[in-house]
């Protein structure tokens, strides 16, 4: 939902401010990414997973609050360093983070609620949120700066948690309000690895918008950012189906049946790859238009940029199939090390690429980084499947 939000509040930003405003927010935006995945350090499902009870909820509040902290503080540190941001774009970045860090904290309490089996609540929650959160937005907008609109965004959001979240957790019998401070260790330990990589992967989208507003001027970087959007739409849509797949590859690779992962991969891989196609082609005929709609008259000078974006989309969820694939197989460091990788790739050839390329110079060398990562994780699958099903045969030989 944030992200599909975040969208929204980009392409309005685009037609009422003008290209400055949206891009200090994709600035912003990408940067607090980093952040946030340390605030949330990918508890949600490990709290929803908790079905036995093993930790309390006050333990697993406590352990938002203190990765919140932590997320703060290494918000504040790398952003000193940032010396090239202009004071706009540092409010921008604090006022987002505020509200992400308020977004994440709500998000322990709606966890508690769905556990609870109580939809209706959350269902409320997130209907009011996404109606009052982005009004108040938008008429804080027409009356101020979009920092006092993000500023006003977070006010409203915490009114609603305060209102409905927080209430109806606390009420509830079955909440285990009691915090052990001892335990918060457990819940965080297992996602370490998860977080890191995380954090690292989301640099590669932050740095190519960081080269080109510096390179070019923040006007850019807005309409840049604005279509850049469509990038992730794809990986997002598609990311619950891969949340499904990974129990099944799971249980393939625990039954040693190696030949149907590697057809699985290579049937994804066919329809990522086909998608990708369908979408670069067809794009010929709606590009314009569909920008033009969505954006206004004034971003059709950049469509050039749409087919390299969707070209990024094919790869990132191309990449985002394998890493799924090696999460199923529990390779969490070997996830850590190809995203590295793909990290490295950007900051080495992104400055350069977007030198000779100009703003399309970003998109190449993100499609090479992926296409890296994804040749590497590939290699590595199937390098792992054919030796686990050498080492079956001469057990079973």
């Amino acid at each position: 939902m944030y992200c599909f939000f975040q969208y929204i509040i980009t392409i309005v930003l685009l037609r009422v401010k003008g290209a400055e405003d949206a891009g200090i927010y994709g600035l912003a935006y990408s940067y607090t990414n980093m952040f946030v995945v340390i605030s949330n350090f990918g508890m949600d499902s490990y709290q929803l997973s908790d079905v036995r009870g093993r930790h309390s909820d006050g333990t697993y509040i406590a352990a938002r609050f203190s990765t919140s902290l932590v997320s703060v503080l290494c918000f504040s540190i790398v952003l000193f360093f940032f010396t090239d941001f202009s004071l706009k774009v540092r409010l921008c970045c604090a006022a987002l983070m505020l509200y992400r860090i308020l977004e994440g904290i709500s998000g322990v309490y709606i966890c508690i609620l769905q556990k609870m089996d109580d939809y209706k609540t959350i269902g409320l929650s997130r209907c009011i949120k996404s109606i009052f959160v982005f009004g108040i937005f938008c008429v804080a907008l027409y009356f101020s700066e979009l920092n006092w609109a993000v500023i006003c965004m977070s006010a409203a959001f915490l009114v609603v948690a305060i209102l409905i979240d927080f209430p109806q957790v606390i009420k509830r019998a079955a909440f285990t309000a009691k915090a052990v401070k001892h335990d918060i260790i457990n819940i965080l330990k297992p996602s370490f690895i998860l977080v890191l990589q995380g954090f690292i992967g989301n640099f590669a989208m932050f740095f190519p918008r960081y080269i080109i507003e510096k390179t070019y001027s923040i006007e850019e970087l807005g309409y840049f950012s604005s279509i850049t959007l469509i990038m992730l739409i794809f990986p997002i849509l598609v990311s619950p189906v891969l949340s499904v797949f990974i129990p099944g590859i799971s249980g393939l690779y625990i039954d040693k049946q190696y030949y149907v992962i590697k057809r699985m991969i290579f049937r994804m891989g066919l329809c990522v790859i086909a998608g990708t196609i369908l979408l670069c082609l067809s794009s010929l005929v709606w590009g314009r238009f569909a920008l033009s709609i969505v954006f206004g008259e004034k971003i059709l000078p950049y469509s050039y940029l749409l087919i390299p974006v969707l070209l990024t989309s094919g790869f990132i969820l191309g990449c985002g199939v394998l890493l799924s694939v090696l999460i199923a197989m529990q390779k969490r460091v070997e996830c850590l090390i190809v995203t590295i990788v793909a990290v490295l790739v950007v900051a080495l050839s992104c400055p350069a690429m977007i030198r000779v390329f100009y703003m399309n110079g970003s998109l190449y060398s993100l499609i090479i980084a992926y296409a890296v990562e994804g040749l590497v994780m590939l290699a590595y699958i199937f390098y792992h499947l054919r030796n686990k099903a050498a080492v079956t045969d001469n057990g079973e030989g």
